[in-house]
């Protein structure tokens, strides 16, 4: 392809709080597939600034994100506020806070603020990890800012890279999708992708920039060659682990639970990654103001354990997989370098210290425990044995206490698959592989 032409596409469609579509000029011929969204995200209906989640940023507004072909789906992203909060972690620390804070507006990757002091002999440990340098980007203005300052509250997004079928598609022929549109679905109910859950907001208005082959020479013999692509997607399923109700003060309970993950069936899934999704609001919500990572994140739970078996065999050696730096060992093994703090991925019972962070990001320990997994197999069935010891109040403390630790969850599977697209004189075929 030559350099090509710059396109600034508004929505076709656009509705607060519902969906964003972006339909493409046919005249065009060809599109690059290195796609971004600029301008996504809220606008704060009233006075005051607030700030966006920190975990996923202006990216935790968003439901499910689509790229089709008329009405043939190519690739999707669903419940993509949970994944995307998972995505945001596998960065770099100096990654995550001069560029990715930048783009999407979160508030990850940390440093050390603070000294040590030795005080009549007796050492002091006064170093804290914070991410509150710099302490810019993530927030939300509100209606009384200024005309600049709420213009920055949009975020930029590349959806190649959540959608795998951009990523190996290096260029979009018309001739082989004819009616391409991006569709972008909200999450009706946006409080949990703010700090404090009762403003008012509403969805802005993004672009899509892209480039399209603009020598009309060029663009035809594309078109010609154009033969299809094999890439990968992501799938996902979800089952629920019911809370453990009625615990008595001081007490444990073990909790197992078996399911059958219908969605992967004859699919071949190379890896997976469970999301352990939160789904009481006082668990991660105090007087309408959210944890940092409010429901985005995967909490973590006491002595939890997980097997999975495919075709009949364990896909872990041992009875199941347990242990939080085994789990995160694997999960580095299987998805590379996953930037979180001590203390991140243990889950936090009451009365225990939090002394290593600043008081602004304590609430975060325990909210980034994924459960990983490496299949690399054609699945005709899939099952998942899960369980944890649930944590009743303390007889110290309030009924509320470990609250986190005995409810109901929603385990969100997200697998990595293959597909393929084949163009045919009928139109294309979407076929897994």
């Amino acid at each position: 392809m030559s350099q090509g032409s710059t396109l600034y596409l508004d929505p076709s469609f656009n509705s607060n709080k519902f969906r964003t579509e972006f339909r493409f000029p046919k005249q065009n011929g060809i599109y690059k597939a290195d796609m971004r969204i600029l301008n996504l995200g809220l606008s704060k209906t009233d006075n005051g600034n607030d700030r966006y989640n920190q975990l996923t940023g202006a990216y935790g507004i968003i439901e499910s994100i689509q790229v089709l072909s008329g009405g043939q789906m190519l690739d999707q992203v669903r419940v993509f506020d949970s994944y995307i909060g998972f995505k945001n972690l596998a960065h770099s620390n100096s990654e995550a806070m001069s560029v990715t804070r930048v783009l999407s507006k979160n508030k990850l990757g940390y440093v050390a603020t603070g000294n040590d002091t030795v005080t009549g002999g007796a050492f002091a440990n006064g170093i804290r990890l914070t991410n509150a340098v710099p302490d810019d980007f993530n927030t939300l203005f509100g209606a009384d800012a200024s005309t600049l300052n709420k213009a920055s509250s949009g975020a930029w997004f590349d959806l190649k890279e959540c959608l795998g079928f951009l990523r190996a598609s290096p260029y979009l022929p018309m001739n082989a999708f004819p009616d391409l549109r991006i569709v972008i679905n909200y999450k009706a109910d946006q409080s949990n992708s703010v700090a404090t859950s009762t403003i008012a907001t509403e969805t802005r208005q993004p672009i899509l920039v892209c480039e399209y082959e603009s020598d009309p020479a060029v663009a035809s013999a594309l078109m010609r060659e154009y033969r299809g692509v094999a890439y990968e997607s992501i799938e996902h399923d979800s089952v629920r682990i019911p809370a453990v109700s009625g615990m008595a003060d001081d007490t444990v309970s073990e909790q197992e639970q078996t399911f059958l993950l219908k969605a992967f069936n004859s699919k071949y899934i190379s890896k997976m990654v469970i999301v352990q999704t939160p789904t009481e609001s006082a668990t991660w919500r105090t007087g309408g103001v959210n944890g940092e990572f409010s429901n985005k994140g995967s909490v973590s739970q006491f002595q939890e354990k997980y097997q999975l078996r495919v075709n009949g065999m364990n896909v872990f050696a041992r009875a199941n997989q347990s242990g939080k730096m085994n789990t995160l060992g694997k999960l580095v093994d299987t998805y590379g370098d996953f930037n979180i703090i001590a203390g991140q991925n243990y889950c936090g019972v009451d009365g225990g210290g939090t002394g290593i962070m600043v008081a602004g990001i304590a609430d975060t320990v325990g909210q980034a425990d994924y459960l990983p997994a490496m299949v690399d197999d054609v699945v005709s069935e899939m099952k998942l044995t899960y369980s944890r010891t649930a944590v009743g109040p303390t007889a110290a403390g309030a009924a509320t206490d470990n609250a986190n630790l005995r409810q109901a969850l929603q385990l969100n599977v997200y697998a990595m698959t293959r597909k393929q697209v084949l163009p045919t004189a009928d139109g294309i075929i979407v076929r897994y592989v």
